[in-house]
């Protein structure tokens, strides 16, 4: 047999790289050539190419400046399986408006604030040129689980559409530096060159569309998806499971050297300027049947200089660790509470943070 050219090696080497550059440039080219419309400059373009996005949700800022609520609840799903804002309201004497996004990220939260409050005229001392109503939103309510205020940074393409003005350059700071080093460069040049976010935007949806062209005929395809999606796997039928969606917090965590580096801060300052107080609840995770969830020394130090930073910085703080009115008895699945919790905790809620609404 003959042995194999020293050259062959190295050609084939050559092959693979010409083809990895070549089929990007390629899809780049039809990236040219689909209508651009809905086509739009980033605002986060430090880590974003041109692409189509959802419009800000224009109707809900609307609707707040109608509404002028008094205090305002923002979180994901922990906020919303434990407070019930319209009996808040009633408790309190309080109108009482809620932005919950299940599984939003803290950015998300910031750009709620930001637009949908500071900027939307629900500040009469607002930081920004936005008109104001001659009404001043009185607190500003996050839930929150452990670490999240200062780790969760990244964010994924899309998410912050409905929030998000055409450029937010607090964010983009933020997220951006959470790229690696030096190769954030990298990133950012190659994303330039290949423009892959417009390549995922319309080969995602085809590929995953792919199977149905298999399993249903052309003229019931949309009907077949509709079924799987509403009958099949809707939420509702998903099994609940006692593993909580965001994982715990690490065991190297460091609150000072986290801080600097979220959006924790702009937060803070954007309350700040606009005169209105914000409180933090960090959410008890789910307990064991023998009492709260176990907790690291090194999350117990970083809560303590969490509590020491927001309250320099004339913020409200709580933890719900270890508090007596949340057995195992009170979750659903993972770190959520079951939907008959939500008046009770309202209530007990209200009777310990009774200053915030004063």
């Amino acid at each position: 047999m003959l042995a194999p050219s020293p050259r062959e090696p190295v050609l084939s080497l050559c092959l693979v790289l010409a083809g990895a550059l070549a089929l990007p440039m390629g899809l780049r080219a039809v990236n040219r050539l689909l209508p651009d419309e809905g086509v739009k400059p980033s605002y986060l373009p430090s880590v974003e190419t041109p692409r189509g996005r959802e419009p800000f949700d224009e109707t809900a800022a609307a609707d707040l400046r109608e509404a002028r609520p008094d205090f305002f609840i923002i979180g994901d799903s922990m906020a919303g399986t434990r407070i019930d804002p319209r009996h808040l309201s009633r408790r309190a004497g309080k109108s009482v408006a809620a932005l919950l996004a299940p599984g939003s990220p803290v950015a998300y939260w910031y750009l709620e604030f930001k637009n949908l409050i500071v900027d939307n005229g629900l500040a009469s001392r607002a930081p920004s040129a936005a008109p104001a109503l001659g009404w001043n939103v009185q607190a500003v309510i996050f839930f929150f689980r452990d670490d999240q205020l200062t780790t969760q940074v990244q964010v994924t393409p899309g998410v912050l559409d409905r929030v998000a003005r055409d450029y937010e350059p607090e964010v983009d700071g933020v997220v951006a530096a959470h790229r690696l080093g030096a190769f954030s460069g990298v990133h950012r040049a190659a994303r330039s060159i290949y423009q892959f976010d417009r390549t995922r935007e319309w080969l995602e949806p085809r590929l995953t569309r792919a199977p149905v062209v298999v399993v249903a005929p052309a003229a019931q395809r949309v009907e077949f998806l509709d079924t799987v999606n509403s009958q099949i796997f809707p939420l509702e039928r998903l099994r609940h499971m006692t593993v909580a969606d965001l994982p715990e917090a690490a065991l190297a965590i460091d609150f000072n050297s986290q801080v600097g580096r979220s959006i924790l801060p702009e937060i803070l300052r954007l309350g700040e300027r606009a005169k209105i107080r914000l409180a933090f609840i960090r959410v008890q995770r789910r307990p064991s049947a023998d009492g709260p969830p176990a907790q690291p020394e090194v999350l117990t130090r970083y809560m303590r200089d969490l509590k020491a930073y927001l309250e320099e910085h004339g913020a409200y703080f709580h933890d719900d660790w270890g508090d007596p009115d949340q057995p195992l008895a009170m979750y659903a699945d993972g770190d959520h509470l079951v939907r008959e919790a939500r008046i009770p905790y309202t209530d007990r809620f209200l009777e310990k943070h009774a200053p915030i609404f004063r």
